[in-house]
């Protein structure tokens, strides 16, 4: 009996002792969810062409990895133009053109003596302000560069780059249908210029552009003029009026995304959606043609062209929205 309990301890213990040099069942490895265009050594190897449509405007992008995790991308973005149409006033003897009551009435101006002297010396209506365009002017290469930090989800993914474009990306213009207020306003003053002393026109001053107030205290030559003072300028001697809106040529890019299949049972068709900014590096210069940054130098600038020149003002990153289409072409 003692040598069968001998036995059974020692087969228990040979077998305890080679239990341990059983291997385990191995466990699942993780696999790598990309195609081809992810495989190890694929430097320069694969190229990608993609369609993309976004706030940036529509583009086209050539891409290749230069890693397991990352890949750069270069293209082009060209946003169509459009054009916006604002007014920008008149001022005679130094005091808005149009002006009103706390009821909301028409009051009489110097303007209105303008308008009326005008109109007996020519026959024509003298308009209260001239038309503006305004155009986009936005088209960039771009050189990005695409992070997809986990390895085994090519999904997400971080992007970081530059923008390169026009420093002018947009600028207004007075319309060819306000070129005769324009040469009305030039006569007028040629004649204001040329008249007697006694001359009534005397008493009705000069006729001006008035694009807004002074946003601070500012002296020009021998003339001090005060914050909320009305701004007056004229047009150009050949009688242009713009406003040209401008940053920085080269805008750092930052964004995040996700990347999916476009076509279910294809790897070389994908859909991407992005979100980044592009960073302007300051408030946009909005320069009018006599040298003033509207942004900075004026303020209370009446009705839509007001709209748009604090919107612009307001824009200190440019937000990028896009979708890209992209097909592996090998």
């Amino acid at each position: 009996m003692r040598r069968f309990i001998n036995i059974c301890l020692a087969l228990g213990f040979a077998l305890t002792v080679n239990a341990q040099y059983i291997p385990a069942f191995p466990k699942a490895e993780k696999k790598d969810p990309g195609t081809k265009y992810w495989s190890k050594g694929n430097l320069f190897r694969h190229l990608e062409v993609s369609l993309t449509v976004g706030t940036s405007g529509v583009g086209i992008d050539l891409a290749t990895p230069l890693c397991e995790f990352m890949q750069i991308r270069m293209g082009y973005d060209y946003l169509p133009q459009f054009t916006k149409s604002y007014n920008m006033n008149l001022a005679g003897g130094g005091q808005a053109a149009r002006q009103y009551n706390d009821q909301g009435n028409r009051i009489r101006t110097p303007f209105d003596n303008i308008q009326e002297y005008m109109y007996q010396q020519t026959g024509t209506d003298l308009e209260g302000h001239i038309v503006m365009n305004s155009k986009l002017n936005v088209h960039n290469m771009k050189f990005l560069i695409d992070i997809y930090p986990f390895k085994y989800n090519k999904h997400w993914h971080f992007t970081t780059g530059i923008y390169w474009g026009p420093e002018e990306f947009a600028k207004a213009e007075n319309d060819p249908q306000s070129d005769k207020t324009i040469s009305l306003m030039k006569e007028y003053n040629q004649r204001y210029e040329s008249a007697k002393s006694d001359d009534a026109i005397k008493g009705y001053g000069k006729l001006n552009l008035y694009p807004g107030d002074y946003a601070e205290d500012r002296t020009i030559g021998l003339t001090q003029h005060k914050k909320g003072d009305p701004y007056l300028t004229d047009p150009t001697e050949g009688g242009k009026v713009s406003i040209s809106t401008t940053t920085n040529a080269i805008k750092p890019y930052i964004g995040a995304g996700y990347t999916g299949r476009l076509v279910k049972s294809r790897d070389d068709w994908k859909i991407s959606a992005e979100l980044g900014v592009m960073i302007w590096g300051g408030t946009p210069v909005q320069r009018l043609h006599d040298g003033t940054d509207m942004s900075k130098d004026l303020t209370n600038i009446p009705g839509a062209m007001g709209n748009v020149i604090s919107f612009t003002k307001a824009l200190k990153v440019y937000p990028v929205l896009s979708v890209r289409f992209a097909k592996t072409i090998f």
